[in-house]
């Protein structure tokens, strides 16, 4: 288990949440405006970029839960 990140990896994991913190705030104003199906599918991709962000810390939790 690794603790050093590349830069790349640092960036691409800011970008990730920002991603999703921008999509979250766009998704949440398509369901005020009526677009429910397109709101559905902005939240959805936004808890993808989330989790896209935490892929380092998913990762050492399986790695720690395959090792018990």
């Amino acid at each position: 288990m690794r603790k050093q990140r590349s830069i790349g990896e640092m960036i691409s994991t800011v970008t990730f949440f920002g991603l999703s913190a921008y999509l979250l705030i766009f998704s949440l104003g398509l369901f005020e405006e009526g677009e429910k199906l397109r709101g559905t599918i902005g939240l959805l991709a936004a808890a993808c970029c989330g989790l896209g962000g935490l892929r380092f810390v998913i990762a050492e939790l399986v790695t720690k839960w395959r090792d018990s």
